[in-house]
């Protein structure tokens, strides 16, 4: 016992002089600097604020619906899809009555963190799932787990840095910071995307309230993590680990989707929703449980909640459901012509999955015929600050390619999709679609349970790729494959069954699975050295680790754009600028007012459409009256339009000239943009 004692103080001391002498070096010999320790504690908040609403939603999921047959990788992402879609409503409505404050976003947060603790355990627990997926997926799998990891963990840098992708600018981050400027949820009449379906912005005005703008593009990078994790406990509950990674690995090699995890939009979001929906269906169309059924109807609510064109879903589960009504009635019994009762069925799915999608749907369509008079603003027709002239600026654009951009589609927007280039402007990659036709072509090798996955899929998808076919002989904005993400995760399961058959194919001294795992590895790390030194290239670690500013961050990779925006936020209060040719007003918000579909000039020379133009004395005292102290210029965009848009005429430029010739520059930002002041 003495000996003991003994043994225990000597150990103790020697602990205690090791701790002594560790803090002592390092006082003398700091390993980094106070910069570094404020932006990592800020970037460490943004993610913990961010798993706390993730917890809360994953939380309310598994209280709603438990799914205990299903994979826990599955079940997890579909439980958060649901509580995300409950939450966003709710933030809807709590917006509404003026709640937009930090006290009431905590308060929040902290009670519905209490009552669902249980529940957001349990949900949590079932990310050990990755564990067996990890074990289980193989060589192939394990490699492919870390190509993803790397690509998650650039796409986190560049989330944690200010944004810079456009839309984001425009209006899914700039109409969160509007909303918590004014402290509630109002109309936006000087920003037409306010009549979108705003889903995926009320999660990011919770994520903002609490963490800053930059919570708010992590959590985006949140849903692009769930999405993922869902599909590979999808894929494996059906196909296989293997094929598991494989699915993932076809996703996260197409640029697009790799980079947009750091983008702040709403696409993994929809992606998320469309794998919930592929989910529920999928569990549904066996059994015919009414519970799947209804839940494939909310997922396509959701989804549409975030972005219109996701509607097409509504079309995939139609398909679904006219497949299983049609096998239930010709395995009963030879059909009369004369018998419709047996169709009865089919009829009254229809009607209640898309009724639940639609109620669902409607508090977006009640809130833009509250706030603007049309339930669908901006389309259809002319309403709140979408003026006729307007409506015909924005949907005026010509389709974009020909006849092979309905024969050859999925070729096409393979192969020509660039990201941010014309006509389907997303690269997609080459696994989607290489390793999907090879599903199809192997179909006679392919086992049950793989036939019945991949003709799911096709039915899911194949009906939403003819809509597009057509949509985008309509319009050039209706072409681009970012509208229509909420199928591609039927895609990224036929990719998986695609890899299952080529693997199951012998020939003569050929292991043709172990050329297919190569190709997959091959594809996937070309895009994870892409994204890194892009990542890298714009500095993104260097903002996460303090080593470089945000200011110097947005001049670096947006030019003349962040000085001029900070330049706006330095005038004086009270102050507002009107922005010509600029949409992006995030990083000058509330002292700005953008130019979200460049068209503020002509609408001001034709207000109301009026046919005899305003002069450029009467637009500038339209702009005093409407309390505009200052205009700012963006040249680039100026000239983009002049060069594109016929609705201008000659004398609309000249006026403009006119006008600008009237007012005093206050600072010019390298001949790109030009700050005026409007007063007399």
């Amino acid at each position: 016992m003495e000996k003991l004692s003994v043994r225990f103080i000597a150990g103790l001391v020697a602990f205690t002089a090791l701790v002594a002498v560790v803090l002592g070096y390092f006082v003398m010999h700091k390993p980094f600097s106070p910069d570094l320790a404020l932006a990592v504690a800020r970037a460490v908040l943004q993610v913990l604020v961010d798993l706390a609403i993730l917890s809360v939603a994953g939380g309310l999921g598994r209280l709603l619906i438990p799914l205990p047959e299903t994979n826990p990788l599955g079940r997890l992402s579909v439980q958060a899809a649901l509580g995300l879609g409950v939450l966003s409503l709710g933030v809807l409505g709590i917006g509404t009555l003026g709640g937009f404050n930090l006290t009431i976003g905590v308060a929040v947060l902290l009670i519905l963190a209490g009552l669902l603790l249980r529940p957001a355990v349990s949900w949590w627990r079932d990310w050990r799932g990755l564990s067996d997926l990890w074990s289980s997926g193989g060589r192939l799998g394990q490699v492919i787990a870390c190509g993803a990891s790397l690509i998650l963990l650039f796409t986190l840098a560049s989330a944690l840095a200010p944004p810079l992708k456009f839309d984001s600018l425009v209006y899914h981050l700039a109409l969160p910071y509007d909303y918590l400027s004014h402290g509630r949820m109002l109309y936006v009449p000087q920003n037409m995307f306010w009549g979108m379906p705003q889903i995926g912005e009320m999660l990011y005005t919770w994520a903002m309230l609490l963490g800053g703008v930059s919570a708010a593009a992590v959590l985006s990078w949140l849903f692009g993590v769930l999405a993922l994790v869902g599909l590979a406990g999808l894929v494996s509950a059906r196909l296989g680990a293997t094929e598991a990674w494989v699915s993932v690995a076809a996703l996260l090699s197409a640029y697009t989707l790799g980079s947009a995890l750091s983008w702040a939009y709403v696409d993994w979001l929809v992606f998320l929703f469309g794998l919930a929906f592929f989910t529920a269906i999928d569990l549904w169309s066996p059994q015919g449980k009414r519970l799947y059924l209804i839940l494939a109807g909310v997922f396509v609510g959701l989804a549409m909640g975030a972005k219109y064109t996701a509607g097409v879903l509504l079309l995939s589960g139609a398909a679904v459901i006219i497949w299983a009504g049609w096998k239930i009635i010709i395995g009963e019994a030879p059909l009369l012509p004369q018998d419709n009762r047996r169709f009865r069925g089919i009829f009254l799915n229809l009607l209640q999955f898309g009724a639940v999608a639609a109620l669902v749907f409607l508090p977006w369509l009640v809130k833009n015929l509250l706030g603007a008079g049309n339930p669908l603003y901006p389309f259809l027709f002319p309403s709140g600050a979408m003026t006729a002239l307007r409506l015909a600026l924005y949907q005026g654009g010509k389709p974009w390619g020909g006849w092979q951009d309905v024969l050859l589609l999925p070729f096409r927007a393979t192969f020509l999709g660039i990201e941010g280039g014309p006509g389907y402007s997303a690269s997609i990659g080459a696994l989607l679609l290489g390793l999907g036709l090879a599903a199809w072509l192997s179909w006679r090798v392919l086992i049950e349970g793989q036939r019945r996955v991949l003709l799911l899929a096709g039915l899911v998808a194949f009906p939403v790729i003819l809509v597009w076919m057509v949509a985008g002989r309509l319009s050039d904005y209706l072409l681009q494959s970012r509208l229509y993400f909420a199928i591609f995760p039927a895609l990224a399961v036929q990719a998986g069954v695609g890899f299952a058959g080529l693997n199951q194919i012998n020939l003569p001294h050929v292991r043709l699975g172990r050329l297919v795992s190569v190709l997959v590895v091959l594809v996937l790390f070309l895009n994870v050295l892409e994204l890194g030194t892009e990542a890298l290239r714009r500095g993104a670690p260097q903002v996460v680790l303090g080593q470089k500013t945000a200011e110097a961050y947005l001049a670096d990779n947006l030019g003349w754009y962040g000085p001029a925006m900070q330049a706006l936020r330095d005038l004086p209060a009270g102050s507002k600028t009107l922005l010509l040719w600029e949409p992006r007003s995030l990083n000058c918000l509330p002292k700005c007012e953008p130019d979200e579909v460049l068209d503020r000039w002509l609408v001001a020379r034709y207000p109301q459409g009026n046919v005899s133009p305003q002069t450029p004395a009467q637009i500038l005292q339209a702009w005093r009256l409407a309390g505009y102290t200052h205009l700012l210029y963006y040249r680039l965009g100026a000239d983009f339009v002049r060069k594109d848009n016929t609705h201008y005429q000659a004398a609309d430029w000249q006026a403009l000239d006119d006008l600008l010739g009237t007012l005093h520059e206050v600072k010019d930002f390298g001949r790109v943009y030009t700050l005026y002041t409007t007063t007399p």
